[in-house]
């Protein structure tokens, strides 16, 4: 017979089920913290680490072609930066709430493509997608102002965040079909302190060089937090403060005034993306940022942060409530009527195609996605529900406006005119001077959005003529501008409340053309004609002279300058940023600056040109490249001169050819053809504007 000793140790069932019902009863009142860390941060991170060696084997087996940029901080800066995300993780388990607190920059040395340069960086992001992974979470690095990169700041950020695809793409669609201001995507491989973060977004930041890269003028840009403005970009040394706070007391004491400084029609155009995306959550007012155009005195949306939703036709029907602005954006709630919701549905039936095309065919598209193979299935998925939104937007019946009628009422001037005030011609109005007709400008401000047509002939030129407080005028117009044989003389910049700095400001014009004209003698601003991104434009046979700044100012513009006089000019004759310009036969005498300024990537060709009594004739910077051929350089102080200026740019190029040089200023770097054994000069620029050479910059 078998005695079993009884165990000493007695298992209390209660004792269990009383321990797993605290265990249980902790986890209920505190599920949110626990699911947030288990899924959202644990689960999450899991994945990101799961994308990124995904993404490491098959760019090793696909040979892509991917730049590295590598990044380096000093160990104990590493450890305070990863503390900083320890707490922003434990802020997000804890209280379930976005990270507001502000972070602390650290100095790094960055280096991309053999490019090394320095810098700081920080954390930034506000949701867990940016900071949850120890060893892919988002950050910000503001460079130190050296080449290639000047004083830009740059957000790195895994594609997930930026739902792989989505903002690429209408970013790349709002700037190609709306040119509205586009955020760029480029990505890179990233390595921090040697430990591989995997491929990163390059985003753009709120800054002047996204400004520059969608050839706006500088000004502000801004979001709205907590029902006040706040200003992500003040300009260098915040001297753009005085435009903020114009509009910050707008939107707080003026506030319909404000509203009819919103862009509608750019308004509409993000409201089109946000359909074809399926996405509201651009609009919520800390996401949504806007530019201030201080030349059309309109404040224009960006789009950024776009998640792709399948649609459907009660969301189609409920646009655009379903993004609820009454609770998100309080300034697209009091903007947004049925008329203009019309309007988006009957213009975006027309541009489906255009969308549909970038998808299909855009290069720019098509190399993103080439050079992500990592990311491929993502990529397909998200677009696949665009393609989806586009086709079923397609497939239904959208009421078209009625098409209006091409005539324009012509608005004649035929006698003797004086202009006060604001005088509007709209785009379906065209204006038509005739010969030997004087307009008196006496604080006058003329707006032309549709034709223009003054045509004088010899002997009975049209004169447009400023008195007392004269007058400016502002094109913007896709109709034809035609001067001939006019004469302007005394006007101003001041009477636009806008930021126009020139008396005669084209802005988005799509076709000029200047003949036997004379500019002269106007009373105050930079510039006497300030082309801003206009194409088609021709100046023959005309006369700037006694200018107070620039006789042309082209900013990211197409035109040609062909047998015309530059005399006794303030400042330039003719300045160049971004844009393309053929000067061939004229005289520039006596130009206190430069004769001709080709800046930012400019492309200028100067032919048969003849330069005397002028500070600088010929200027190449910040990566333009100029041409001097057949030109004649006589008494001038400097003939050519090339360095950077904009330390974001690289070294300028130069090609002489059949040009009797005397003098040079050429800074080491630049690419210059046509002068032998140049002796460079060093720090070009400290010698220019004014301090040697040149006139000084306001």
């Amino acid at each position: 017979m078998k005695y079993f000793k009884s165990s000493k140790t007695k298992v209390s069932y209660s004792l269990l089920i009383g321990f797993f019902i605290l265990i249980a009863s902790l986890i209920y009142i505190y599920r949110g913290p626990v699911h947030r860390s288990i899924v959202t941060i644990n689960l999450g991170s899991l994945y990101t680490d799961y994308l990124n060696s995904k993404a490491q084997f098959i760019n090793y087996f696909s040979d892509n072609d991917i730049p590295l940029v590598s990044i380096n901080m000093s160990p104990n800066n590493f450890v305070r930066m990863q503390k900083e995300r320890s707490m922003m993780v434990n802020n997000y388990i804890m209280n379930g709430s976005q990270w507001t607190q502000n972070n602390n920059y650290f100095k790094v040395s960055f280096e991309n493509e053999n490019l090394i340069t320095r810098g700081e960086i920080k954390l930034f992001g506000m949701n867990s997608d940016h900071f949850r992974n120890p060893n892919s979470h988002s950050f910000r690095i503001k460079f130190d102002g050296l080449k290639g990169y000047g004083d830009k700041k740059q957000n790195f950020l895994h594609p997930r965040s930026r739902d792989f695809i989505t903002d690429p793409l209408l970013n790349i669609i709002f700037k190609k079909i709306y040119e509205g201001i586009s955020i760029n995507y480029n990505p890179y491989m990233v390595r921090l302190n040697k430990v591989n973060y995997g491929v990163f977004y390059a985003e753009d930041f709120f800054d002047k060089y996204l400004i520059e890269n969608n050839k706006r003028r500088e000004s502000v840009i801004f979001e709205v937090v907590n029902d006040s403005l706040e200003f992500n970009y003040l300009g260098e040394e915040s001297s753009l403060e005085l435009i903020s706070n114009e509009l910050s007391y707008q939107y707080k004491n003026e506030y319909q005034s404000f509203l009819k400084k919103i862009d509608r029609n750019k308004v509409k155009d993000v409201l089109k993306l946000a359909l074809i995306s399926n996405s509201g959550h651009p609009f919520i007012d800390i996401n949504l940022h806007w530019y201030y155009n201080p030349v059309t005195d309109l404040i224009e949306p960006t789009i950024r942060e776009a998640f792709a939703h399948r649609l459907s036709l009660d969301e189609i029907n409920s646009f655009p409530s379903n993004l609820d602005f009454k609770n998100e954006n309080k300034i697209l709630n009091d903007i947004v009527t049925l008329e203009l919701v019309d309007s988006v549905f009957s213009e975006l039936a027309s541009e489906l195609d255009q969308i549909d095309s970038i998808i299909q065919f855009d290069h720019e598209y098509l190399k993103l996605k080439k050079i992500m193979p990592a990311y491929a299935k993502n990529i397909a998925l998200k677009e696949s529900i665009i393609n989806d939104n586009i086709k079923l937007l397609k497939s239904i019946k959208t009421t078209k406006l009625e098409s209006k009628s091409s005539k324009k009422e012509i608005i004649e001037i035929k006698q003797d005119t004086i202009i006060r005030g604001e005088f509007i011609i709209n785009n379906s109005q065209k204006l038509k001077i005739h010969e030997d007709v004087t307009i008196t400008l006496d604080g006058a401000y003329i707006k032309v959005f549709g034709g223009f047509l003054a045509n004088g002939k010899k002997g009975k030129e049209i004169k447009i003529v400023g008195i007392n407080d004269s007058g400016s005028i502002f094109f913007n117009t896709e109709e034809n501008i035609v001067i001939n044989n006019v004469i302007f003389e005394k006007l101003t910049n001041l009477e636009s409340k806008f930021s126009q700095p020139s008396s005669v400001t084209f802005y988005e014009c799509s076709s000029i053309k200047i003949d036997n004209s004379i500019f002269r003698s106007n009373i105050s601003g930079d510039d006497y004609l300030n082309f801003f991104r206009s194409k088609n434009i021709k100046i023959d046979n005309s006369l700037f002279e006694e200018t107070l700044g620039d006789a042309i100012d082209a900013d990211f513009s197409e035109l040609k300058v062909l047998n015309s006089k530059f005399i006794n000019i303030g400042n330039d004759a003719v300045d160049g940023s971004g844009s393309i310009i053929e000067i061939t036969n004229n005289l520039f005498d006596t130009v206190l600056d430069k004769g001709i300024s080709a800046g930012e990537k400019s492309i200028i060709e100067s032919n048969n040109n003849t330069f005397k009594n002028c500070e600088i004739a010929i200027v190449s910077k910040d990566e333009s490249n100029l041409s001097s051929i057949d030109n004649l350089f006589n008494n001038n102080k400097v003939d050519i001169a090339g360095f950077i200026k904009k330390r974001y740019f690289d070294f300028p190029e130069i090609t002489i050819e059949n040009s009797n040089y005397y003098n040079y200023l050429i800074e080491e770097g630049s690419k210059v053809i046509g002068i032998d054994s140049i002796k460079y000069t060093t720090n070009v620029e400290a010698k220019l504007y004014g301090n040697i050479y040149g006139r000084a910059s306001n």
